[in-house]
Parts: C-alpha cells; structure tokens; sequence
C-alpha cells in the first residue's frame, strides 16, 4: 500500500539509475530496467524465431501476436480485430472518428499519429539529405541507407546466398524475405481490414492508405483526377491529356501509352493471338 501511495499518489521515485537519469518507486523495476537497459539480459528465446526477450510475458506476446495471429481487442464497430489496445485505438481514431488530427503542412497528408506524420515528412518533403553517394547524386537522410545503396547499386556485393535456390542478394533482411515468400509462403504483414496480406510492411501501409483511407495526396494538373503514387497521375496525364505514346511496336508504326496496349497490339496483329 505504501509503495502504491508513493508512485501513484505522492509521485516518489526513490530507486535511481547510478548509469542513466531513470527512477522508479520499487526496487524491482530497477533491476528491470538495468538487466534490459544496461545489461541486455534477454533470457527468454522464441522456439518458432529469433525473438529474445527479457520478460517471459513479453514473449508470450510476441507469440500470441506475431505466430498465432491472436488478437484479443474488438472494435464495437466493426470485425476489426487488434492485437493490442494501441493498434484498437488507431484503427478507431482513423477509421470511425476520422481522428486524423496530425495534418502536413506541407501536402493533403493527414494521419492519427504523430510518428506517422514525421515518417511521411521525412520521406516525402525533407530535402537536406545529408549523406551523399561517393559513386552517384544519390543521397539520403540515413548513412546505413547510403552504405547500403553503395552495396547493392555500385559494388553488386552479394554475400547472402539462399540455400534452395540460386538468389544471393546484399543484405539478410532480404534473404530472410526472399525465404519466407518464395520458399515458405509467409506473408507476415495481413490487413486488419481485409484479407489482404504481403511480405513487405510498405505494402501494406500503401494497401490501407488506398484501399480503407482513400488517401490521394498527388493530384492532376487538367483534371479532377487524384492518385496516392505520383507516377500513377503522370501516367493518367500522358495518356489523357498529353497524348503521350512511349510504347512503340517492333513491327510496325503503332504506338500506345500504355505498355498492356501495345502487348494486346502485338499479341492480336502480329502473333494473331485472340482474347
């Protein structure tokens, strides 16, 4: 009762970090904080990955969320399903309260979180890219991106080697990917929405911005017209407004905008292939 009083109620933190500024009331959140913080004590191993973490409860969730796909918080709104109670309140606050409070200043963008807004800011609108390529003008905001870049673009550095087949590529994220679609069918990253699912957490966020959110930042210079991708729009506008045809025929004078139209072109006049 005494130690609920002082965190609680009288706000007294008197167990102190002698290695960072942490404090708590109890003795045994320090030595938490210490053995995960300081130590890196991680003791207990997920049997199905390479997940390790201090706390066996931590675990349990690790496993009920990310193998078992529990998900034990319902919307009283919908089917929408949440593994936890901040995903629950995201999903409320985007899609029922249209709580999308964090505007860009600088686009349409609107978002229910603030990480999310300075993920989009960083992305879309940062220009002081401060790492450059020593090959190319390519440049980044992050110095493990360039590196990686370097590796891939201008080294061809692949030291990462499937065992099943013939794909070597530069980094173990990207094996691990490759792996887990090609060989084992996994597509960890599943829309709470829909059945939507895909390997790639990029994927998924563009899915939900278009499919649930109907986010079209980049809009039409002639027309009405709006897409989320921004080559989406320039491609309506070639075809529509500019007349553009880039896709010429190896056989013939015929041009279209659109590479499916020439390949229906080639396919119907040339190889005589029918619909």
């Amino acid at each position: 009762m005494e130690v609920h009083i002082n965190s609680v109620h009288l706000g007294i933190k008197s167990h102190k970090c002698t290695v960072c500024d942490f404090q708590t009331a109890t003795k045994s959140n320090l030595k938490h904080h210490i053995n995960r913080k300081h130590l890196g004590q991680r003791n207990h191993k997920c049997s199905h990955c390479d997940y390790i973490a201090y706390a066996k409860n931590n675990l349990t969730k690790h496993i009920n969320i990310v193998h078992l796909g529990i998900k034990n918080y319902k919307c009283n709104q919908c089917d929408y399903r949440a593994a936890n109670k901040g995903r629950l309140k995201i999903h409320m606050e985007s899609v029922h309260l249209d709580l999308r409070i964090h505007k860009c200043s600088q686009c349409h963008y609107r978002t229910a979180t603030k990480q999310s807004l300075k993920i989009h800011t960083e992305t879309k609108h940062l220009d002081s890219k401060k790492y450059k390529c020593t090959h190319c003008d390519y440049k980044t905001n992050h110095k493990s991106i360039v590196m990686l870049h370097e590796k891939n673009v201008h080294l061809n550095i692949k030291s990462f080697i499937c065992n099943d087949c013939d794909y070597q590529t530069s980094t173990r994220h990207y094996l691990t990917m490759h792996i887990k679609l090609k060989h084992l069918g996994i597509k960890e990253h599943k829309c709470d929405l829909c059945d939507f699912q895909t390997n790639r957490k990029s994927a998924l966020k563009t899915h939900i911005n278009t499919k649930h959110l109907g986010i079209k930042n980049h809009k039409c210079n002639h027309c009405d017209y709006a897409a989320y991708h921004k080559s989406i729009v320039i491609n309506h506008e070639n075809n529509v407004h500019l007349n553009i045809k880039t896709f010429k025929c190896n056989y013939c004078d015929y041009e279209g905008s659109k590479k499916s139209l020439l390949t229906r072109h080639v396919n119907s006049v040339h190889l005589l292939i029918k619909d």
